[in-house]
């Protein structure tokens, strides 16, 4: 998914809105798995202004701020003599599948009846579709 997410828009929105509206984390294990995506590679020569940086879904919000950085994940996974730009603490450190566990554990009970509520549901039309059959089968035996 990460290899192409400039590719595709709808893609990309949706981990945009992963990242950013719902879970505040940053790639599948975390900010290096953008590594995969040819816009924000760091072993290539800068190709894009995105180069070894993050998604700007990535960064966390600063309240204060009047107008959304769209480049605070500029650069971000930049080393220099070793270490990560300062940039790196205005990013999400953790994976999107380690928070997606974490919020599914947290709302257990709340998704298990949501679940539970369609398999009734399911169920019921099941049930009705078979007594419709039966209905249907017995007219037909009426009429000859």
């Amino acid at each position: 998914m990460i290899t192409s997410y400039r590719d595709n828009p709808d893609l990309q929105n949706l981990i945009d809105w992963v990242q950013q509206d719902w879970l505040g984390c940053c790639g599948a294990k975390g900010p290096q798995d953008w590594n995969d995506n040819r816009y924000f590679n760091c072993t290539n020569p800068k190709i894009t202004a995105e180069s070894c940086g993050v998604p700007f879904s990535c960064c966390k919000i600063d309240k204060t701020e009047v107008i959304k950085n769209t480049q605070c994940g500029y650069d971000s996974r930049q080393t220099t003599d070793g270490k990560l730009k300062a940039a790196v603490t205005k990013v999400y450190s953790a994976g999107c599948i380690a928070a997606g566990e974490q919020w599914l554990s947290d709302n257990l009970i709340p998704v298990a009846g949501v679940i539970t509520g369609i398999a009734v549901l399911q169920i019921l039309g099941i049930c009705f579709a078979q007594n419709l059959r039966s209905d249907i089968k017995s007219q037909m035996a009426k009429w000859g």
